[in-house]
């Protein structure tokens, strides 16, 4: 019965990778033309392949350190994880993502490698020299990676060891040091690089609180606002400012810190958003609940917004994919859409038949899993945008095929297998 379910799963797998294989060297010159395209002085024939050797490296290294050790089964994954359509397009794309998850993957395997055997100073200072590349690399790497270290790594450092304590006060005072030269670092690239680095815009909690709690509603509530945004914004301003969100960061922000400086902007969009929360709280909740709902079950999400329901950006991503070749495209990504419930079937079935075998770092993904779904749902009211949140994408299609990685049972004649591999 399990080796009926591994086969199907490789079945299931296998096509997929075959598809991935055909858009790969069909959308390989192409460029998607994406509004946030980076500007970058590299060829695409030259940045893709960079993207897809980073991507296969840091997934080959994650997957080691969370103990799949079999070299067939192990690149089998990798090969399976770079071409789920979602990745794939971002690998064959001028955007900070691809780049942006593999960083990630880098720094996660070394977190469940501190997790395993305790910190050391080598391993110390690649965790840094990761997050430092982390940071700079993704919009929100700064804070999503040092929030993830801070509350992960703590507890592993000392354990059973005196002066435990000492260890993780260094550690924290390290992370934070690290956190300050990546916002020194990209407050200079992004002065230096204004074209280049257009989506990298100071993630400030003034403007997450209007966009959140605030937006639609700058037209309805416009007469509740204090006289200071008054003088900012007009009447016929707030009501363009309600049907486009661009304008918060484009228009409505950059007047309010001009006009009163940074501190005291933030602090007028926060009473903005407090006061909209208040007004407006059954209202507010609910869309923070459905977009909460969106972003963690965002596979089954985007599925929805194919189907014309709910409101993203999932059309105009597959749009940009879809002019590489439209019948390919079409079928590539309903299949890798279509093939996920079936995996995941499968793996929780052979989950099933372990004995013993619960890798604990899994709670370290379902964490990061709910910190990214917890940061992208507060961070904004924009439209659903899986290319932000290909960490839960991840996570989701790693749990599909994780069944196969798993060790089998043993038995009297046989020695115990990690992922095919004996150990007896």
């Amino acid at each position: 019965m399990r080796r009926t379910i591994v086969w199907i799963l490789y079945i299931l797998m296998g096509v997929q990778i075959a598809f991935g294989c055909v858009y790969l060297v069909t959308g390989f010159t192409a460029e998607q033309k994406f509004a946030e395209n980076i500007v970058t002085f590299l060829p695409a024939g030259v940045l893709y392949p960079v993207q897809l050797a980073a991507a296969a490296g840091s997934a080959w290294y994650f997957l080691g350190k969370m103990g799949l050790q079999d070299r067939r089964v192990r690149g089998y994954l990798c090969a399976f994880l770079l071409t789920v359509p979602f990745f794939l397009q971002m690998h064959l794309a001028k955007l900070a993502w691809s780049l942006s998850l593999s960083a990630l993957l880098w720094m996660l395997g070394l977190v469940v490698d501190i997790r395993k055997k305790g910190m050391s100073r080598e391993r110390g200072v690649r965790l840094l020299i990761s997050y430092f590349l982390y940071g700079i690399i993704c919009p929100d790497g700064l804070w999503l990676g040092g929030i993830l270290l801070l509350t992960v790594l703590p507890p592993s450092i000392g354990r059973g060891q005196t002066g435990k304590t000492s260890g993780r006060r260094r550690f924290c005072l390290a992370v934070f040091v690290t956190a300050a030269v990546i916002f020194l670092t990209n407050a200079g690239l992004n002065g230096a690089l204004t074209e280049q680095r257009r989506i990298y815009r100071e993630n400030n909690p003034g403007t997450a609180a209007v966009s959140r709690f605030v937006w639609p509603n700058f037209a309805t509530n416009y007469f509740f606002w204090s006289d200071e945004v008054k003088a900012v914004l007009s009447e016929e301003e707030a009501i363009d400012v309600s049907e486009r969100i661009d304008l918060l960061e484009k228009e409505f922000y950059p007047s309010m810190r001009e006009t009163y400086g940074s501190g005291k902007a933030t602090l007028l969009c926060l009473e903005m958003g407090y006061r909209c929360l208040m007004d407006r709280s059954k209202e507010t909740v609910l869309e923070i609940l459905t977009d909460f709902k969106d972003y963690l079950l965002i596979p089954f999400t985007v599925e929805r917004n194919l189907q014309g329901r709910g409101v993203s950006l999932t059309a105009w991503n597959y749009g940009r994919m879809k002019e590489q070749g439209p019948l390919l495209v079409k079928y590539y990504y309903r299949y890798g859409l279509f093939e996920l419930p079936l995996l995941l079937l499968g793996s929780l079935l052979l989950w099933g038949f372990q004995r013993g075998d619960r890798n604990s770092q899994w709670k370290l993904l379902l964490y990061m899993g709910f910190l990214y779904t917890l940061w992208y749902t507060m961070k904004s009211n924009l439209p659903i945008d899986y290319k932000q949140v290909l960490p839960i994408l991840f996570i989701w299609y790693l749990a599909s095929v994780w069944g196969i990685a798993m060790k089998r049972p043993v038995s009297r004649n046989e020695g115990e297998y990690v992922g095919k591999q004996r150990t007896d």
